[in-house]
């Protein structure tokens, strides 16, 4: 397998729509959201740092969060879209249920 270089596909055209498709591309299909509200509840972007971080666990959380900000965007979506990843990204964060409960 040959590992695709955005700066390659850059070279042919606009860099910035280049990247722009590409992770519009892998983030804006049914996998790719379900990955998107992972990461979201797995780095914590929509709650509060606890209040007890020593500064080196801070920095490590301002980088997850940081890096999934960079990744919204470039996806660039729109506000009710954003608030649709929001509550996926809640669920993602309640304990499993069993196959009879509901939500």
């Amino acid at each position: 397998m040959v590992w695709h270089s955005l700066k390659r596909i850059a070279r042919r055209e606009n860099r910035a729509d280049a990247i722009e498709r590409a992770y519009r591309s892998v983030f804006l299909c049914p996998e790719g959201e379900s990955v998107l509200a992972d990461l979201a509840a797995e780095c914590g972007i929509y709650q509060a740092a606890p209040a007890e971080l020593s500064q080196r666990e801070s920095g490590y959380l301002d980088g997850r969060k940081a890096l999934y900000a960079r990744i919204l965007s470039m996806i660039r979506i729109s506000p009710e879209e954003h608030a649709a990843l929001q509550e996926a990204a809640r669920l993602e964060t309640l304990p499993d249920l069993g196959p009879d409960e509901d939500l």
